[in-house]
């Protein structure tokens, strides 16, 4: 095994949880299969908790890479890319083609899971991982120019990149994500785009991770009344979320195949501006980093 993937680049982005990046880090290592050589490096993008420190101090050997603390999710994936096409800056040899793992710090890989994934890589183009907790899957409908429900396992054309394996050569051949797509959707961006070029994009039900509820917002049902409408609508004009409207815009203009879907987008943002001057909504300072 590791003459085959000897090194995997695991590229952790982090913003100022500290302890949870730390138990990440503990627990990646541990859970690390022997075979399989492993170098880690850490994004933090502007933490002012210390994260940054107490990887040094713990971890001399892992490479910390400062971002500005406005980078994000979508951003961080541009970073890697970045750093993947000068292989020197990392210690490569520029021929060289490592599998790369872009991984949160709020999981947990179950039981056999990473030993699975490495089996797997072989055959595989882009491999994310089955995510316990009722988290099902999607596939873009380029026809229709939306998102469809998919089984949780099995090769879709997008995929989060939450704990994914992409090789180098392959992540070079991925659209930049522009400013303004969010998490989730700066995912969908990154891995829809090599499905575009022809790369599967895969899961498998053994390759599982768990993620931490104490990071994420619920999933479960939502209240179908008013309340539930409002908090679409200011998550359709925050910055931050996947369905922020100006993001959802950009990607479907992208990737759709038909041009006359502009007009319906075209009032989705229409019906954005009409509720921000309805309620006084303010989207905040993230606003400019629209694409």
């Amino acid at each position: 095994m590791a003459e085959v993937f000897d090194p995997i680049l695991a590229f952790v982005p982090c913003h100022n949880r500290c302890s949870i990046t730390v138990a990440f880090l503990e627990s990646l290592q541990q859970a690390w299969p022997s075979g399989a050589s492993l170098v880690i490096h850490v994004l933090d993008d502007g933490s002012s908790d210390g994260t940054a420190d107490a990887v040094r101090s713990r971890w001399p050997e892992i490479c910390l890479h400062h971002l500005d603390g406005r980078q994000f999710w979508g951003g961080a994936l541009n970073k890697i890319q970045s750093l993947l096409a000068n292989p020197e800056d990392l210690g490569l040899k520029p021929e060289a083609d490592p599998w790369v793992l872009v991984v949160n710090d709020d999981l947990q890989f179950c039981s056999g899971s990473l030993e699975r994934a490495l089996s797997l890589l072989p055959h595989s183009d882009v491999l994310a991982p089955a995510i316990e907790g009722g988290w099902g899957r999607v596939a873009f409908d380029s026809s229709k120019g939306r998102f469809l429900e998919f089984p949780d396992c099995g090769v879709s054309n997008l995929a989060t990149t939450m704990a994914t394996f992409v090789r180098r050569s392959t992540w070079l051949q991925a659209e930049p994500v522009p400013k303004g797509i969010p998490h989730y959707l700066s995912d969908y961006w990154f891995t829809h785009s090599l499905s575009c070029k022809g790369f599967r994009v895969a899961t498998d039900t053994k390759y599982r991770v768990v993620i931490r509820k104490d990071t994420t917002r619920p999933s479960g049902p939502q209240d179908p009344g008013w309340r539930a409408r409002r908090a679409y609508w200011r998550r359709c004009l925050d910055p931050r979320s996947p369905d922020y409207i100006p993001a959802a815009i950009t990607f479907r203009r992208r990737f759709s195949a038909e041009p006359h879907r502009f007009w319906s987008l075209a009032v989705l943002g229409a019906k954005a501006q009409l509720y921000r001057l309805l309620t006084g909504y303010r989207p905040g300072p993230l606003a400019s980093l629209q694409a």
